[in-house]
């Protein structure tokens, strides 16, 4: 028996050396990957002639950060923040990235919590930070380092709190799937212990018989606290005597009746229809059996839905275009070259640089982000762009001010289209086409 065990023991041990052995493989290719982005974008800034093009060394390194986020389907402040934080990264971090011993997010755990950090304190308690990364988890390791800076330099520490307090809150908007977002807020300690308090004070009140999770009741009192409004609690019991339950039950003998909800004023116009006889009656389509004829024949299968939806082209709008453009990528492929539109006169208002106020919001809110591919600022905080450039000497010549010429773009992205660097036609469909200063396409979906 004992030596049955040492052979487990054996086992395990060379299965978890080889876990970790390959977890150091990770850790030194993403370092690897970072020192090959920073060689890049240092390779595609040399080439600034500020004198001769209008273009600077600050548009070049955009431009290169832009690249490489199109590339690897990220983001500009994903890949520039990476960055960064590889260029500042002390010695003795850097080289315990690149041999795999620290991963990816002990490395911006020890990056975050020493910046702006006086060099001689970091290069003080470098050493027992790195000891650190090596037991503690990353929250851990970020409360350790902060200890450590606070025993090392609390005059520092006091001040870089209090700038922090004042310049440092934020709060960031993430869309996720199914209709949901996430909403980060960045603030003190003390505010957001307050925060949880209040909302712990929410769910204190409701009763135990409360169906929702912990998760729910937390996320529905930030809610009510957002509006001003007490959480309420949702037992039968409380549902029952608020009268927030409807008389839902099907008789016991018989068809079930479906009971619909009644149509808010509200929602009919959010969503600019009437409700109608017409409007409530179920869309043309096979019969759908009833309880009646399933109890007759319950071993009857329900026939498939061999209903074939068409999709023309096959595949998606961008596989579709990539193939056309790729094919002939010297080609005109906008829909309306001339940025006009199709039409021959331009419509009150196509002459003037900037939009109407009308067209303006029609455009944002038909897109709710920069169009640049992978870039997620919301439209409100763009510019609107001419997809064809409007020509101010030359109005109806140039690209017109209408709802198929312009488009929110953010400055950054607009600045690189300003400078030529980056290329953009609208294709049919509603699809957007851009080429990179290298030549590679990249195309944005229309919004639905």
């Amino acid at each position: 028996m004992g030596l049955r065990e040492s052979t487990w023991m054996a086992d395990d041990h060379c299965a978890l050396a080889d876990i970790l052995g390959a977890r150091r493989t990770i850790n030194a290719a993403a370092a690897s990957e970072l020192a090959l982005m920073d060689d890049y974008v240092h390779g595609r800034t040399l080439c600034a002639s500020p004198w001769d093009t209008g273009v600077t060394e600050k548009d070049l390194y955009s431009s290169a950060i832009c690249e490489l986020a199109a590339a690897l389907s990220s983001t500009f402040a994903a890949v520039h923040n990476k960055l960064q934080m590889w260029r500042q990264l002390r010695p003795l971090v850097r080289n315990s990235f690149i041999d795999g011993s620290l991963d990816m997010e002990r490395v911006k755990t020890i990056h975050d919590h020493l910046l702006h950090a006086r060099p001689e304190t970091v290069v003080a308690i470098e050493a027992e930070v790195l000891k650190a990364a090596a037991e503690m988890a990353p929250g851990t390791l970020g409360r350790e380092i902060d200890r450590l800076l606070t025993e090392a330099d609390p005059d520092w520490d006091r001040e870089v709190r209090k700038r922090a307090a004042r310049t440092e809150k934020r709060i960031r908007v993430r869309r996720r799937a199914r209709g949901l977002s996430s909403l980060t807020a960045v603030m003190t300690d003390g505010e957001a212990d307050e925060q949880l308090s209040r909302i712990g004070a929410e769910v204190s009140r409701l009763h135990p018989e409360d169906p929702r999770s912990d998760d729910q009741r937390r996320g529905d009192a930030q809610t009510a606290l957002m509006r001003g409004e007490t959480l309420l609690c949702e037992c039968s019991t409380c549902l029952t005597s608020r009268g927030d339950v409807a008389d839902t039950e099907a008789p016991e003998h018989g068809e079930p009746v479906a009971v619909k909800p009644e149509r808010s004023d509200a929602n009919a116009d959010a969503t600019g229809e009437t409700a109608t006889e017409g409007t409530s009656s179920a869309p043309p389509g096979p019969e759908r059996p009833t309880r009646e004829k399933l109890d007759k024949s319950p071993t009857d299968p329900l026939p498939p839905d061999t209903t074939t939806r068409s999709r023309p082209g096959g595949g998606t709008l961008i596989e579709r275009w990539r193939a056309i453009v790729e094919n002939n990528p010297r080609a005109v492929h906008a829909l309306h070259p001339d940025g006009h539109g199709g039409m021959t006169t331009p419509p009150p208002g196509a002459l003037t640089y900037a939009p109407s106020r009308a067209l303006a919001a029609q455009v944002r809110a038909e897109h709710p982000y920069c169009l640049h591919p992978g870039c997620n600022v919301p439209s409100e905080r763009c510019d609107l762009d001419h997809i064809v450039e409007f020509d101010r000497q030359n109005p109806e010549r140039g690209g017109w001010t209408i709802q198929t010429n312009i488009g929110p773009r953010c400055r950054l992205h607009h600045n690189l289209k300003t400078r030529k660097l980056w290329r953009t036609e609208l294709l049919p469909e509603g699809v957007l086409h851009i080429v990179d200063p290298l030549g590679n396409h990249y195309f944005t979906a229309p919004t639905l």
